[in-house]
């Protein structure tokens, strides 16, 4: 059987978890509290996030979320719900609205 190099990296892994276990070697470790799953966005709750924070048309707040304007129309017009990961962002534009102006000055 030929030997691969994913092949020697499992096992060069497995030989460090063994290790690990036996005390003979100590492994970094962190922890991190993970937030729950993003809340589902309803199209009123949308349309007023965009609107009452941010006082901006549907194409301007597309720009923001780096979305197309139909995408967001679609959201407010409950036509399509958006993703985990437009949710989490909505999330986080609800938050802090300045994180948008401190992307808009950040070094490319």
């Amino acid at each position: 059987m030929k030997e691969t190099r994913l092949g020697r990296e499992l096992i060069a892994g497995l030989r460090e978890a063994a290790a690990h276990a036996r005390g003979a070697k100590k492994l970094r470790a962190s922890t991190m509290e993970l937030p729950p799953p993003a809340p589902i966005w309803p199209r009123k709750r949308i349309a007023e996030l965009r609107k009452r924070r941010f006082g901006v048309s549907q194409p301007v707040f597309a720009a923001f979320l780096s979305v197309k304007p139909s995408t967001v129309r679609a959201w407010e017009q409950g036509q399509k719900t958006p993703s985990g990961a437009a949710c989490r962002l909505l999330q986080l534009a609800e938050l802090d609205p300045r994180v948008f102006q401190r992307l808009a000055h950040a070094v490319r």
